[in-house]
């Protein structure tokens, strides 16, 4: 075809398409009107400032409302590549991320079963068993994936995103001092290698008192613990809290570390918490006592009654156990990043308040935070709140609070395999 005649063509297209889109533009009336509601695509707000000190920080929000759902993947994600003197631990970056993925493929071989001492257990293939017990629920139908489903998308969903500026106002001179990409509600599979990572990402263990039965722990009192306690304990429920800390070569092992983290526990001085309130006087008797005669001073041992029969006698309570310098009675509680390679966003729920941030210097923020009704209770009931959270200089990433649950094998032996996140797999023929 010549060039003129191309031209010729694409007129007379136009031509024919101007007569299909004949329209008269006619006014609605008052009561066409009324049946007719919407909001803007995008709207700007201006959230109070927040003043700290002689500094008033303000703030310009671009709302997208919309609803996301996507499979996402990335051979890498580095942010804040520089040299800096709180690098303690020598990482390099603020924010390290290898084979990043959002969102995944339904791999009957990644909710796999586990033996009465919570490993998991592989075929002869070397894959994972599965466990249809675990499958999660498949959000196109509403009934639980089966094996036939394998290879169906499990996208990573985020609502109401948002762009938020934020400005410095210091002796009349205002500047930019950050921005953040952010989340109202966000959940599913995040998974990754992470090498660092600076920002908040809190964690719930929960578990029960027998799985203290699969640990290999250090000491005359772990060791008690490990053979004694799941029969006097049983079902009874222990959990704790593991956040971004110092490793054990970092300079204080255990404490809490907001930059270029490489290691994730249970803080140093917190508790794992055990409710053995129904564990009957008899064992409540032989728990304490053996407490009381051969915990560890550092251990910060603790009981608590919190039930008696109509004797007054103790019939159960809290037990509560502080770890110090990475171990909590001779259990390890600080684990490399790069063990937990799945991270399952909200586990099933919308996580509130997760964003991804830039600052010039340190900056808060104001997000949904979840206050607990009882600090010392890792699983007390609690509300979000709207708060403040102060963001460090650099990059930095907020995974809110109940994001993510683990056992305590999950946490302390297996840690999380990578979920699969393309939809090629050989070892389920998804060619």
């Amino acid at each position: 075809m010549t060039h003129a005649c191309f031209k010729f063509v694409i007129c007379g297209c136009l031509m024919i398409f101007a007569e299909l889109c004949k329209a008269e533009l006619m006014p609605l009336g008052d009561e066409a009107l009324s049946s007719v509601t919407g909001q803007a695509f995008i709207t700007i707000d201006e959230p109070d400032p927040i003043v700290q000190d002689t500094t008033t920080y303000k703030y310009t929000r671009i709302n997208l409302g919309m609803d996301i759902e996507t499979i996402l993947n990335a051979d890498e994600l580095v942010l804040g590549r520089y040299s800096d003197e709180r690098d303690i631990t020598n990482s390099g970056a603020d924010i390290d991320m290898r084979d990043v993925a959002l969102g995944k493929y339904f791999n009957p071989h990644d909710y796999y079963q586990v033996n009465s001492q919570g490993d998991i257990v592989y075929g002869s293939d070397g894959y994972p068993k599965p466990d249809p017990d675990k499958f999660p629920i498949n959000p196109q139908t509403g009934e639980q994936f089966t094996m036939s489903d394998a290879g169906a998308p499990m996208p990573f969903s985020v609502r109401d995103p948002f762009i938020e500026f934020a400005f410095k106002e210091e002796n009349g001179v205002q500047s930019i001092a950050g921005f953040r990409l952010g989340f109202g509600g966000a959940s599913g599979a995040f998974t990754t290698d992470i090498k660092s990572l600076s920002g908040n990402l809190d964690v719930i263990i929960e578990d029960t008192a027998k799985a203290l039965g699969t640990q290999d722990p250090d000491g005359f009192f772990g060791i008690l613990l490990k053979y004694v306690a799941p029969i006097l304990l049983g079902d009874s429920k222990l959990s704790t809290r593991a956040v971004l800390q110092q490793g054990p070569n970092d300079p204080n092992p255990g404490q809490k570390l907001d930059y270029r983290a490489t290691h994730i526990g249970v803080e140093d001085g917190t508790n794992f918490r055990v409710d053995a309130s129904d564990v009957g006087v008899l064992n409540w008797f032989l728990l304490k006592t053996s407490m009381d005669l051969f915990a560890p001073p550092d251990s910060g041992a603790t009981t608590t009654c919190t039930s008696r029969n109509f004797l007054g006698s103790c019939t159960g309570g809290d037990i509560d156990l502080y770890t110090s310098d990475c171990q909590v009675a001779g259990i390890e509680t600080c684990f490399p990043l790069d063990k937990y390679q799945t991270l399952d966003i909200g586990n099933g729920d919308q996580a509130r308040g997760m964003f991804l941030g830039a600052q010039v210097e340190s900056l808060p923020w104001r997000t949904d935070l979840f206050i607990p009704a009882d600090p010392n209770d890792p699983l007390t009931n609690g509300e979000y709140v709207e708060g403040i959270m102060n963001a460090g200089k650099g990059f930095y990433l907020n995974i809110p609070t109940g994001g993510i649950n683990l056992d305590l094998k999950e946490a302390v032996n297996n840690g999380l395999p990578r979920h699969s996140t393309r939809y090629t797999d050989a070892s389920l023929g998804l060619f």
